[in-house]
């Protein structure tokens, strides 16, 4: 597994450590959420392997410095159906790959690859979802500054539904607040 995660970070300068970092985000938003430690430990792999199928995603199109384009953000969007192809072999994930299917898919029927709305959102798709989006918010982009901490979470509160599951944000909260997210021995 971390032979993928590599490969897909040496694809863009932007993309390193930000599977680690979901990981251990999504993870501590599931414990603060109290699910069972074997949930957390598959959001926490779900994290770890949410962006594998960038693999397939052109360079220039992970990189590029401006706004994408309608075909750029359709080409960026197949990295869930490509993940989960080179994924699939390890079917005994189970969960896992659920999650990673549901990563981008929004409570509201926004997100993508299948648009898929409330419940039929895994909440531990919600979760690494928040989790991903809050890194990318924090995290430098070749198209903006990274945000901080406090303007990235009212930046998502204010995209309501199309932002994080009302479900998990009460969590994100708390753990944007309290500054701190599990650690691994694994991920050392």
């Amino acid at each position: 597994m971390q032979t993928l995660i590599n490969a897909m970070e040496a694809k863009s300068p932007y993309l390193r450590g930000h599977s680690h970092r979901v990981a251990a985000v999504a993870a501590t938003v599931a414990a603060e959420m109290e699910l069972s430690a074997e949930v957390v430990e598959q959001v926490r792999l779900a994290g770890q392997l949410h962006d594998v199928g960038k693999i397939g995603v052109r360079e220039s199109v992970l990189d590029k410095p401006d706004r994408l384009t309608a075909e750029e953000f359709s080409h960026v969007q197949q990295h869930v159906p490509i993940g989960l192809n080179i994924l699939a072999p390890l079917e005994h994930l189970g969960p896992v790959l659920e999650f990673i299917a549901h990563h981008h898919e929004r409570t509201d029927g926004s997100g993508y690859p299948s648009r898929l709305s409330g419940e039929a959102v895994s909440l531990g798709g919600r979760i690494l979802g928040a989790a991903d989006a809050l890194d990318a918010l924090t995290s430098p982009r070749a198209y903006r500054e990274a945000m901080a901490l406090d303007r990235a979470l009212a930046w998502l509160k204010s995209m309501g539904a199309r932002g994080i599951c009302p479900t998990v944000l009460p969590a994100v909260e708390r753990v944007v607040r309290n500054g701190q997210v599990l650690v691994f021995i694994t991920d050392c």
